[in-house]
């Protein structure tokens, strides 16, 4: 065994480079090697599947005092010998071990597509004792994910592929067992994941500053032994003659929470990720109340000159931005990039009056507009636009299918409308979607909302006419997006310093360019799971809201109402409201006042926030990390803005339990519910009430 040491972290590697030992303060908790050190798969004439892996290989080793290297200059594969040389690296850095890899491939005619690297494992503990459940999985799935006892969870799971679809989609067979993963940059909303057991986290990052197409992947077992392997697979398409680098990759193991890699990974993301101004308008905004005003197969909901209504009944749920959906002669859903204004719902200047009364009462407003797909029946299209499109390797256009049928069985089952996706890459969509930015702006909102391009899965592009950063199809969405994403933001400001930008989707690299992030499996998930984990997986905010808390998102909510959970979540964790009114059904309901108790609560809850906003709205979330209680049935999460510090206090169970809250180093300032303020904290918190303590720093 090689083996490297320091004062924070013992590690050790078989021949194969695969991770054997890893300790802290005693005891390995590598309870065998992975089945693998590295796979990598290369095309080679007609055969994309060629495929090798560290079992074959013969490596040389050379050791220094804080690293270990093992080279190969040519790789042993299922048809022979190729010319791809290989070399690992792992190198002991302070309290982590960071590993890289470079491929020099010079192998004739090969493309290496996809580089699996470094694999962590085999993991059924974290602890020095045995315990009755497995580590906890943490995953950056949207604003995040958590699964209790994973290893069980995947052994219990048989042979398929469970969590977010990752590079395809359906059942995928795992070295005889089942893997949890996601994509990034896409459902996959960061470079990490973590697990926890026993006081300790084990912690894996990538940093790849490029954001090449990633799988983060999770591989468990068909036994009841609750083995736990982690691995980073990267899309590096590394073409013949080329020697690729491959991003490091960054293994913690340590004792504390994840907070501690998480502040690792944030501060890292600070060397690539850009910052911008965000509107005033766009840092207040409480909540989002979205439209749509004429739906894909024609049915007019909402004419022009009922926006103001809108507006009245948005401020009736704590929402005070309107955003209008399906404002264009089209409806939602169709003639993407082809879109005019509706004659039939009222024409310009009535959408432009509409607008104007909405914000010369104090609201604000967005208009629509969809930068990711292309509607393969319009004119733009038919006309030269198939040429902007993001082709497979076999030179057909990736579709997506959208149908927004209520109503009508024929049109839910036989008629589905087909879009071709954008590669973002091109300048010709760059720029023509830097000048639909300024078109929207022309009827006088205070934002645009450019749907799907803040992180829908990254399709890489065969087409070899678009430009894509380093001729890599794995950074052609990634890439092109960051281009596109920074033409956009800095085209809306210069039309207007709070003309706001907004997208779909939750991730790391493009929130960055955006001033607020409609959000997606952003809703809470069943009551009661966030302290037990009674559910085998579920929503974990904690993991985005803490890494980048400058990040405004919505609570995505289909519904044309705000549950009471939904509205203690979003006040908990910093989410802006939304609801959506989509089709003729919410319509009646909402004029028919169907909602009222729900919109009360939301108004009262929102009215809660406003009167800390300072803190609630515009202070950082800093989880629970400066707060001790005993009870974790009343979930506790605190924001801090100066000298103060608020914590938001959330009973999500069903029962009244006992607030046991302390804040070493604050002194408590003032109490305050929904109903109203409160003289003192109380010793009990009822079903789903919602209490919010304000702090100041001792000795202030």
């Amino acid at each position: 065994m090689y083996q490297l040491e320091n004062r924070h972290i013992k590690i050790g590697f078989d021949a194969q480079a695969r991770l054997a030992l890893l300790s802290i303060a005693g005891g390995n908790v590598i309870a065998a090697p992975a089945a693998a050190s590295f796979k990598l798969v290369f095309r080679k004439g007609e055969n994309w599947e060629n495929t090798a892996v560290s079992a074959n290989q013969s490596f040389t080793v050379c050791e220094e005092p804080d690293a270990v290297t093992f080279t190969t200059q040519t790789l042993q594969y299922s048809g022979g010998t190729a010319q791809i040389g290989l070399t690992l690296k792992a190198r002991l850095d302070g309290e982590n071990l960071r590993f890289t890899a470079e491929i020099d491939n010079r192998e004739p005619n090969a493309w290496v597509t996809d580089f699996e690297y470094p694999y962590i494992g085999v993991v059924r503990g974290l602890g020095e004792s045995v315990h009755s459940a497995g580590p906890e999985l943490l995953f950056p799935i949207q604003s995040g994910m958590r699964v209790p006892d994973i290893g069980r969870f995947l052994s219990g799971h048989g042979d398929s592929r469970v969590g977010a679809t990752t590079f395809g989609s359906g059942p995928s067979r795992e070295s005889g067992g089942c893997s949890f993963g996601s994509t990034y940059p896409g459902y996959a909303s960061m470079q990490w994941m973590a697990l926890e057991q026993a006081g300790r986290t084990l912690f894996l990052q990538s940093q790849d500053a490029d954001h090449h197409v990633t799988d983060l992947r999770v591989l468990g077992a068909p036994t009841e032994d609750g083995d736990v392997t982690l691995v980073i697979d990267k899309l590096a398409f590394v073409r013949e003659g080329e020697i690729w680098q491959a991003p490091d990759a960054v293994l913690s193991f340590y004792a504390g929470s994840w907070h501690k890699g998480a502040d690792l990974y944030a501060q890292w993301a600070k060397t690539w990720r850009p910052t911008y101004e965000k509107p005033e308008w766009v840092k207040n905004m409480n909540g989002y109340y979205l439209v749509i005003m004429k739906q894909q197969f024609g049915v007019e909901m909402w004419p022009y000159n009922t926006i103001p209504k809108l507006y009245e009944l948005a401020k009736d749920t704590g929402c005070d931005t309107v955003g209008l959906f399906g404002w264009y002669d089209s409806g939602h859903d169709n003639q993407y990039p082809d879109l005019k204004v509706s004659e039939s719902l009222g024409g310009a200047q009535a959408l432009k009056d509409g607008i104007r009364q909405v914000q010369e009462e104090g609201g604000s407003v967005t208009l629509y507009y969809q930068g990711h797909l292309i509607d393969t029946t319009t004119d733009f299209y038919q006309n030269g636009g198939e040429q902007y499109v993001c082709r497979s390797k076999d030179g057909i256009p990736y579709l997506e299918w959208y149908n927004k049928a209520h109503n009508s069985s024929y049109l839910k089952y036989f008629t589905n409308k087909s879009f071709a996706t954008s590669c973002p890459c091109c300048p010709e969509w760059q720029k023509l979607m830097k000048e639909k930015a300024e078109w929207v702006r022309s009827f006088g909102p205070n934002g645009v909302l450019y749907d799907q391009i803040g992180g829908m899965p990254p399709r890489p592009c065969f087409d070899e006419r678009h430009p894509h950063p380093k001729g890599k199809p794995s950074l052609s969405m990634p890439g092109g997006r960051k281009q596109l994403m920074d033409g956009i933001q800095r085209r809306t400001k210069e039309l207007d310093p709070q003309y706001g930008f907004f997208s779909e989707h939750i991730t790391d690299v493009y929130s960055a360019y955006l001033d607020g992030v409609h959000g997606i499996s952003s809703y809470p998930s069943g009551e009661g799971d966030w302290g037990s984990g009674t559910k085998d997986v579920h929503n974990y905010p904690e993991l985005f809201r803490y890494c980048f808390p400058e990040t405004i998102i919505t609570i995505r909510n289909p519904r044309p109402y705000l549950e009471k959970r939904a509205v203690n979540y979003a006040c908990a964790y910093g989410f802006r409201f939304e609801l959506e009114v989509r089709y003729d059904a919410d319509c009646e309901d909402v004029l028919a006042e169907r909602y009222t108790a729900e919109n009360h609560y939301a108004k009262q809850a929102g009215d809660l926030r406003r009167r800390h906003w300072d803190l609630l709205g515009l202070g950082r979330f800093v989880d629970s990390l400066p707060l001790r209680k005993n009870n974790e049935q009343v979930l506790a999460k605190a924001f801090e803005n100066g000298g103060q510090l608020a914590v938001v206090l959330w009973n999500d169970s069903d029962q009244p339990q006992d607030v046991n809250l302390e804040v070493p180093g604050w002194e408590a300032e003032s109490v305050d519910s929904t109903e109203g303020p409160l003289p003192e904290l109380p010793k009990t918190l009822e079903p789903q009430r919602l209490l919010v303590q304000v702090f100041h720093r001792s000795g202030v």
